[in-house]
């Protein structure tokens, strides 16, 4: 099969990282922190090895901002619920995932406001569509970093800069870019990542950096193997929001994923195949690409088809995978004009080739005609 849906995970996964999820399990299966014994230590040791890979790729000043989570999903939700609250603004771009827009939408119940930033036609925002929304009560700006419908990247640094020097935090959706793009805390109070995509992980990992100073109430609280004798969650980061039992042997997966990007230069081909990908997509008689894409994310607009019919067809007839619909953006589609069409939508990875490429254009075009 030829996979071009590495947006919604990245597959194959590196051999390095499959290996290190079943060696964990094999030999090193103690519960991290509940124990001092051999195999719990050797557990502690793996997951404080990844905090110490992905702090150092985004240049956190300690590998205790690094609070793990299953997904980006649920450090988004960490993020926003917990520093949000009644009486405050959030602001949100109109390309928004449904991790965003809904958990935002449902803390509207809290007598918090919410309000759109919008971006135009291409999905691109900038900072004069956010400066005019903030007020004295916004608390927080969130923003997806490159857009996992179309993969047109915002200019993130200047955005959070305008909020950041008129005192608004700033939350970025690295889901689609970390791995991928330079992801840089320098510039962002908070950053939620996706271990499955483009840091090539397992499935059940995520991560939320929190910068230093920024204060969160608990998502959810529990035991963090430290402090056990006080009812109260610990007030030290990572424990107070890792509840629970970690998904060590994920974790462990996804330090060996973060290696691996590093060390095979995956930006690099990365951005090599995101424009051949434009050039070959482009060209598709019958198909529009949409958006700007800056990361290895196309979207096409079918003309006369329906894109869940085509993609069905490439997967039975020619066994290529994609995606198509409205992937868990409709703001999004709402914004690029596509929400009663949905797009067909094409995401390369690490993995593929620009052969796999020219042959997944080769069979859109001839589905087409």
């Amino acid at each position: 099969m030829i996979y071009l849906d590495n947006a919604a995970t990245t597959f194959p996964k590196p051999d390095c990282v499959i290996n290190a999820v079943t060696d964990f399990m094999r030999s090193s299966g103690g519960n991290p922190g509940r124990g001092g014994h051999t195999l719990s230590r050797q557990s502690s040791d793996k997951i404080f090895e990844c905090r110490e890979e992905l702090s150092a790729l985004i240049g956190a000043d300690s590998p205790q901002q690094i609070i793990f989570t299953k997904n980006a999903t649920e450090a988004i939700n960490l993020a926003i619920k917990g520093c949000v609250k009644k009486g405050d603004e959030i602001i949100i771009s109109s390309m928004e995932h449904n991790s965003v827009l809904r958990s935002s939408i449902d803390i509207e119940k809290e007598g918090v406001t919410v309000k759109i930033a919008r971006a135009d036609a291409d999905g691109y925002l900038n900072e004069e569509s956010v400066l005019p929304l903030i007020t004295e009560r916004t608390r927080l700006l969130c923003v997806i970093h490159a857009s996992n419908v179309v993969g047109t990247v915002n200019p993130i640094e200047k955005i959070f800069a305008a909020a950041r020097s008129r005192g608004v935090l700033t939350l970025l959706d690295a889901a689609q870019t970390a791995g991928i793009l330079d992801v840089n805390c320098s510039y962002a109070d908070m950053i939620a990542f996706a271990g499955h995509k483009g840091l090539y992980g397992p499935f059940g990992t995520g991560a939320l950096y929190i910068r230093n100073g920024v204060s969160l109430d608990t998502l959810i609280e529990g035991g963090t193997g430290s402090l056990s004798e006080s009812a109260l969650m610990p007030d030290l980061l990572p424990d107070r929001f890792e509840a629970g039992t970690l998904n060590a042997c994920g974790i462990a997966g996804l330090c060996e994923g973060i290696k691996f990007i590093k060390a095979e230069g995956v930006m690099e081909k990365e951005r090599q195949l995101t424009e051949f990908m434009i050039e070959q997509l482009s060209a598709i008689k019958g198909a529009r690409l949409m958006g700007k894409p800056g990361v290895g994310v196309c979207g096409l607009l079918l003309k006369g088809h329906d894109c869940v019919d085509i993609a069905s067809r490439l997967d039975s007839e020619y066994s290529i995978a994609v995606r198509a619909g409205l992937h868990c953006s409709p703001m999004a589609h709402r914004t690029l004009g596509t929400i009663s069409k949905g797009l067909l939508r094409l995401s390369a990875g690490f993995f593929n080739t620009k052969d796999d490429i020219t042959s997944a254009a080769a069979a859109i075009e001839k589905l087409l005609s």
